[in-house]
């Protein structure tokens, strides 16, 4: 049975994914000076959390389909209190390092417990509801999270990292509000045989994880690069840098707030089309003209897109694979995505290299024409 305080610590708790990396968006520059690092390294310090949820996804994944969510839940949140925190104290590179990995398997067990919650707890109209507010939570505690980094930023880089002790009190609350939500129906169990065979009968997954891990490599374009291209353009300071994540954050809550009435007009197909257009649209003018005005406008219209299709996948997915399965196919759809979070400055560090930080917004550009052609092309086929 739901207790009336459960929706609300899952979607607190929903808030922390994003966070694990947007916090520190404000101080990259901070932390490069600090550490004396270069600008490639400082991107690892924002995604190495990324690459060890794609790695420890796949055992969240079993571990839920097997014992439930709660446990595995409530260990996620201590960890990520205990290794985000750590930061308050971390002097060097390389143990920071460690740290954002603990971080990363702390997050590979909170975002998809929360995830596979919701669709084991509604069905229907209410779960795109509830997955809509979940993203929407998510993206309002980048706002929120990011502004209060850079505020904090301005005393010390290493401040912000106090933001991840939010994680501890978190657990507490599910102790007592978060019901057991492992599936019980066994009769789904062995229809499909393996998770191959999921993915063999159903090839749009194939579709859905592609789509995942350049959504989220595009992401992560902003969170690492989009400070220092704002340095170039005379924004330094690390609390106006975040009011630019604030326009990506924003609007992307206010969308996936509203994403429930939205699929009730748009397929899931044209959902992902839109989102496409609409980072084309603004990459291209970051490219053309990055000048404050139209970086603001532009990352206004990332964050709509990013709105739109943070829920799509993990509904999508839900969907088209039974109910044993979730835990399983929700943690592949983090893997791949964080697998984008940390690929993210190693595929467009050269980029930046070699054309500058505007350059890297031009080729996102081009690949996502490219991309929205094939797609198109499939869908229609």
């Amino acid at each position: 049975m739901l207790n009336r305080f459960t929706l609300w610590v899952i979607l607190a708790s929903a808030t922390l994914t994003v966070m694990a990396g947007a916090t520190l968006g404000p101080v990259v520059n901070l932390v490069r000076e600090g550490l004396g690092i270069d600008p490639a390294s400082v991107g690892f310090i924002v995604t190495t959390h990324a690459l060890f949820v794609a790695l420890f996804s796949p055992l969240a994944g079993s571990i839920i389909d097997r014992i439930g969510t709660k446990k595995p839940f409530m260990f996620g949140l201590v960890l990520y209190g205990l290794s985000g925190g750590s930061g308050l104290f971390i002097d060097s590179y390389w143990p920071l390092i460690v740290s954002r990995a603990l971080l990363g398997i702390a997050v590979a067990a909170t975002m998809n417990c929360t995830a596979v919650m919701i669709l084991n707890l509604y069905q229907g109209a209410e779960r795109n509801k509830v997955m809509g507010w979940r993203s929407s939570a998510n993206n309002f505690g980048s706002v929120i999270f990011p502004l209060i980094g850079g505020g904090l930023g301005s005393l010390s880089w290493h401040m912000p990292f106090a933001i991840y002790l939010v994680g501890i009190p978190l657990a507490f609350l599910t102790l007592i509000t978060i019901p057991q939500t492992r599936h019980e129906k066994k009769q789904d169990q062995g229809k499909e045989g393996s998770v191959f065979k999921v993915f063999k009968n159903n090839y749009i997954l194939f579709g859905i994880c592609g789509l995942q891990f350049l959504t989220m490599v595009f992401l992560y374009i902003n969170v690492v690069f989009l400070p220092q291209l704002l340095e170039t353009v005379g924004i330094a300071d690390p609390f106006y840098i975040s009011l630019f994540f604030m326009a990506v954050w924003l609007p992307a809550g206010l969308t996936s707030l509203m994403y429930g009435r939205i699929k009730t007009r748009l397929s899931y197909k044209m959902i992902v089309l839109t989102a496409l257009a609409l980072w084309t649209v603004a990459f291209a003018a970051i490219y053309q003209a990055p000048s404050v005005l139209i970086i603001a406008v532009s990352v206004v219209l990332i964050g709509i897109g990013q709105g739109l299709i943070m829920p799509t996948f993990p509904v999508w997915a839900g969907e088209i694979v039974p109910a044993s399965f979730h835990g399983r196919i929700i943690s592949y759809l983090s893997t791949i995505a964080h697998l984008g979070c940390f690929s993210s400055p190693i595929l467009f560090g050269p980029v930046s290299s070699m054309l500058g930080f505007n350059g890297v917004y031009l080729v996102a550009g081009i690949i996502c024409v490219l991309v929205f052609l094939l797609s198109l092309a499939l869908m229609r086929k």
